[in-house]
């Protein structure tokens, strides 16, 4: 089939609206004859939408203290431990990591971990998990809590930005 109007050359994320899903349902039929299996994917296509893709970016920390807090938050976004508590276990004052963080990242901690669980989250929002699950394992007490701090960061909510 020929796809005049695309002219994507690398995987491209795409809306799935209702319309589309049901288009995918409808082709996945085998009693299809070759003129309605044309039709149908016609419309397909036409409706085909690419979706703008927004990255959430996650400076790196080049300070071994502040890489080893880093590295323990990439593996864990839930975790909530303070930087008090970080800095006794890197040897590094909780001012120090926060100075550290600020210098070498432009954000706060606050900031850069709230940024970290968005990333995290994203693969998770993309498999179909509910989000008070999502938030749940990237360190967030309600959907709600998650659904703002979604929107501060990445500037739409959760379903939105699948939706767009």
């Amino acid at each position: 089939m020929s796809c005049p109007h695309i002219g994507w050359r690398d995987p491209t994320v795409v809306a799935v609206t209702p319309l589309l899903h049901a288009l995918v349902e409808h082709l996945d039929r085998t009693d299809l004859t070759p003129d309605a299996r044309a039709r149908a994917e016609l419309v397909l296509l036409d409706e085909l939408r690419p979706v703008p893709v927004t990255s959430v970016s996650v400076p790196e920390l080049r300070d071994p203290r502040a890489r080893a807090v880093a590295e323990v938050l990439r593996a864990h976004p839930a975790d909530g431990r303070t930087l008090a508590e970080y800095g006794g276990q890197v040897g590094a004052s909780a001012r120090t990591l926060a100075r550290l963080f600020v210098a070498e990242t432009g954000l706060g901690f606050g900031q850069w971990r709230e940024r970290l669980r968005m990333q995290a989250a994203l693969p998770f929002l993309a498999e179909g998990l509910p989000v008070e699950s999502v938030a749940r394992r990237v360190g967030y007490a309600s959907a709600s809590s998650f659904t703002a701090a979604f929107h501060r960061v990445v500037g739409v909510t959760p379903r939105q930005y699948f939706l767009r």
